[in-house]
C-alpha cells in the first residue's frame, strides 16, 4: 500500500476546510502515486478508490473536510458507487466483444453484479434519510454492501482479463 498521508497533510491548510476541488486533487495525486508504485500496470479505478478511502480518512482525522461523520460516510459511498459504476460499464462493453460463450457467463455475472449494486444504493438511500445521530446503526450494513459488490467485482474483472 502507498500512503501519501505525510506528503498531503504537509499541502493541506491548518485552519479552513479543502475546497473540493482541493479534495479532488488530492485524491488524483494519491491516485497517481498509487499507479506509479504499481509500475502503471494496476486498475485506475482501483488506484482511484482507495486513495479517495484514504485522502477522506486523512482529512477526517485531520478534521479538514468540514462534513461531519455521516456526511463524509455518505461522500465515501457515492464516491465509491461512480467508480464502480464505470467499472461495471466497462465490463458491459467486454462483454458485449466478447465471444458468445464468453459473453453469456459475464452477462449472468454481470446481472449478479447489478444486483449488489442496487442492494448498495438501497444502503445509501436508507442512510441518507437517517439523522446524524441515528446513521451508525446503517454503517455496518453499507459497509458491508460496498464490500461484497467491490469484491464481486474485483472477481469478474480477475476472471475475464
Amino acid at each position: 500500500m502507498v500512503s501519501v498521508k505525510s506528503r498531503t497533510v504537509s499541502n493541506m491548510p491548518s485552519v479552513t476546510p479543502i475546497t473540493p476541488e482541493q479534495r479532488y486533487q488530492m485524491i488524483a495525486e494519491a491516485a497517481y502515486f498509487r499507479a506509479q508504485h504499481q509500475g502503471f500496470c494496476g486498475n485506475p479505478a482501483q488506484d482511484w478508490v482507495e486513495a479517495e478511502a484514504e485522502i477522506d480518512r486523512v482529512l477526517l482525522q485531520s478534521g479538514q473536510n468540514g462534513l461531519s461523520p455521516k456526511q463524509a460516510f455518505q461522500q465515501k459511498l457515492e464516491a465509491q458507487l461512480r467508480e464502480l459504476d464505470i467499472l461495471f460499464d466497462n465490463l458491459k462493453l467486454q462483454a458485449s466483444l466478447g465471444k458468445a460463450e464468453l459473453r453469456t457467463e459475464l452477462e449472468k455475472q454481470l446481472e449478479l453484479l447489478g444486483q449488489k449494486r442496487s442492494a448498495a444504493q438501497t444502503k445509501l438511500n436508507e442512510l441518507s434519510r437517517r439523522t446524524e445521530t441515528a446513521w451508525e446503526d446503517l454503517k455496518g450494513g453499507a459497509e458491508k454492501a460496498w464490500d461484497d459488490m467491490r469484491q464481486t467485482l474485483n472477481q469478474i474483472t480477475e476472471r475475464f482479463r
